[in-house]
């Protein structure tokens, strides 16, 4: 897959959203240290697939539909990290109360985040896996039959290819040759084949485009989800992108794999790194991550009280 050459503004930008969510999912990592829930599902190493694939859609045009994990696709379709803590903080609850927390009555019980963003055309997702591989492929259906240039975007993950409804889904677009792009992010740290495993190839169509992307790398990851677009815009079918990432936990460093990592080195390339820059821009952006949790506690609180 080749990759583009991108303007400073522009790769400056994918930068800055990456760190924003990197960012976030820090804070979001902490509430869970800090007892809300028993489950959180870091995107960390995810960066650069979701900013590079997000960034191309066509906000309030084209329809997307995110997995749990991916909370820099919904910042990139315009969620504020006020509106993901508020999500975050309404679904779970402390689990343990410290003298630093206080336990919420749990508005609603759920083990992961169903992100929606209606007013983007962002659809929430449904709790079993690879459900949303369908309802994608009924959007893209329907966009067709009104000769509507809409691209519709499915992200899936880990387990999303083992399950009939990603397959259904998949094969039913490729039969009618809907306009949709279907984006699995698979943890490749282990094994860097394919991501639909080849004992399963046999039941995706022969005819359906399918690529394996580096998804820690986000000029590849863009190029290949501009082509993408460009394609199923005009007709070429539905298109399945395989984005192979190097999933990471806080202090564990893989910096050949690390998005923020080699986004920085492609802005060394291009003479575009300015490490005071860098480092403005970090505090900047922590400290109204940092507003945005405080405001986003202080009305959870005032919703459960009043």
């Amino acid at each position: 897959m080749t990759t583009l050459a991108l303007s400073l503004s522009l790769l400056r930008d994918l930068y800055t959203r990456m760190l924003l969510t990197r960012l976030v999912d820090e804070q979001i990592l902490r509430l869970h240290a800090n007892g809300y829930g028993d489950f959180v599902a870091s995107c960390r190493g995810h960066e650069a697939a979701q900013i590079g694939t997000a960034i191309c859609i066509e906000i309030g045009k084209d329809f997307t539909l995110p997995y749990y994990r991916d909370l820099g696709v919904v910042l990139t379709i315009g969620m504020t990290p006020y509106e993901v803590f508020r999500t975050y903080l309404q679904m779970h609850s402390p689990i343990e109360p410290t003298s630093s927390t206080v336990r919420l009555p749990a508005i609603r019980e759920q083990s992961q985040p169903h992100w929606g963003y209606h007013k983007h055309n962002t659809v929430t997702g449904a709790t079993p896996v690879a459900t949303q591989i369908l309802h994608a492929a009924g959007i893209a259906f329907a966009s067709k039959l009104r000769k509507a240039p809409i691209a519709t975007i499915a992200y899936c993950g880990d387990g999303a290819t083992n399950e009939p409804d990603f397959f259904e889904g998949v094969r039913f677009a490729t039969q009618h040759q809907l306009p949709a792009i279907f984006i699995c992010e698979q943890d490749c740290a282990q094994d860097t084949t394919l991501i639909v495993p080849p004992a399963e190839q046999a039941q995706l169509p022969c005819n359906l485009t399918q690529r394996h992307i580096n998804g820690s790398d986000i000029l590849t990851v863009y190029a290949a989800m501009q082509t993408a677009l460009q394609e199923v815009r005009t007709g070429q079918g539905p298109i399945l992108l395989e984005l192979c990432v190097t999933r990471t936990e806080p202090g564990v460093e893989h910096p050949e794999n690390d998005p923020l990592a080699r986004c920085q080195a492609h802005l060394q390339a291009a003479g575009g790194w300015d490490q005071q820059w860098a480092d403005q821009l970090t505090q900047h952006l922590t400290g109204e991550i940092e507003h945005a949790l405080h405001s986003a506690l202080h009305d959870t609180f005032e919703q459960v009280h009043t």
